[in-house]
Formats: C-alpha cells, sequence, structure tokens
C-alpha cells in the first residue's frame, strides 16, 4: 500500500541539488521549487531515503513528511493544481 509523502529539501551545492530534484521526479509530482507530492510504498521510501542521503552535505537538508489518507483528502491549496494520484508504477 502507497503513502502520500511531502518531501522538501534545502540544499546547498547546484549540482546536489539537481540530483536530488531529479530522483524525486522519478517518483512524484514537483508541487513547488523544492517540494515534492509523492506516494510511495514502505521499500520505495527506504531506498529513496537511502539514495538521497548518500548526496546530501553536512548542512543539507532533506524533510519527509507522511499525510495519512484522512489528511491528504483534506488537502486544499490556491491557485492551479491538484492532488497528485498513486498512479503506481511498471516494472519492465
Amino acid at each position: 500500500m502507497s503513502q502520500l509523502w511531502i518531501i522538501t529539501y534545502d540544499i546547498s551545492d547546484q549540482a546536489i541539488r539537481t540530483k536530488v530534484c531529479n530522483i524525486l521526479k522519478n517518483h512524484g509530482d514537483r508541487v513547488q521549487y523544492s517540494v515534492f507530492e509523492c506516494w510511495l510504498k514502505k521499500r520505495q521510501l527506504i531506498q529513496l531515503r537511502q539514495k538521497i542521503a548518500a548526496l546530501l552535505g553536512q548542512n543539507d537538508q532533506v524533510r519527509w513528511y507522511p499525510q495519512c489518507k484522512w489528511c491528504s483528502s483534506k488537502a486544499s491549496w490556491q491557485g492551479p493544481g491538484q492532488l497528485p494520484e498513486d498512479k503506481g508504477f511498471w516494472t519492465v
């Protein structure tokens, strides 16, 4: 079962920031410059956290906010956008 995660980052090095951004783009939707909404299964979450942790410098920060089904269904915003759907994934 997938869970919605809000993932944010504050990374000073442009090259590392770009790598983290590209990794997150493969797992979810970018909703603001350094904010992603990702539907992740537990194993995906563990692998993603390990992959990103290996890139981070001493002063870099990534925050992971889990969203329960009730919380994610109550999300709201102003301006364009919508809550991302759990699209699943295909393994080839």
